[in-house]
């Protein structure tokens, strides 16, 4: 149980510690804003059970409890970084979202809806999201992955081989 008070915490701090970056800092790369705090509030939580909270005094059995708050950490840090970079800019599910819920109870029809989406729309933003975070170059009409981009798609692609995911985005 204290394992997940203790990781409840971390990322509770870590949220908080982001929100106060971006909201104070408005820096442009996010995704390394979410790393940074997140792997600060993971190592000190995992510090602080080791060292304080102490849920056993067999060291084999505290450094397993310690892993597996850290494995919990960076499930769920890998889990935050994927959900905020698809929530960063409008999603064509949440555009449509939006749209009912400004249309209220009159709802909206599917021609409303087609004014508003276009493909390239969402291509763009999410296209300069990326060049902004440092994960991609744009030179003409060619995307290539930076050395950044290079990690966080393997980072990515590893953890789907591990899950035995098939690949998506």
């Amino acid at each position: 149980m204290s394992l997940l008070i203790v990781a409840f915490l971390a990322l509770l701090l870590a949220l908080l510690a982001q929100i106060l970056v971006v909201r104070v800092f408005h820096p442009r790369n996010h995704a390394l804003v979410i790393t940074l705090c997140f792997a600060m509030m993971s190592l000190a939580a995992m510090a602080t059970f080791y060292f304080f909270v102490r849920p056993s005094t067999d060291t084999v059995q505290l450094i397993s409890q310690t892993a597996r708050l850290g494995l919990l950490l960076l499930s769920i840090t890998l889990a935050h970084i994927a959900t905020y970079s698809a929530i960063e800019d409008d999603s064509p599910s949440m555009a449509i979202v939006k749209m009912a819920w400004d249309a209220g109870e009159r709802g909206c029809s599917e021609s409303e809806l087609s004014e508003v989406m276009g493909d390239d729309l969402f291509l763009t933003n999410r296209i300069h999201a990326m060049e902004r975070d440092g994960w991609i170059d744009s030179n003409s009409d060619r995307l290539t992955l930076t050395p950044l981009g290079r990690a966080w798609a393997t980072l990515f692609a590893k953890v789907q081989s591990v899950l035995r995911m098939d690949e998506g985005g």
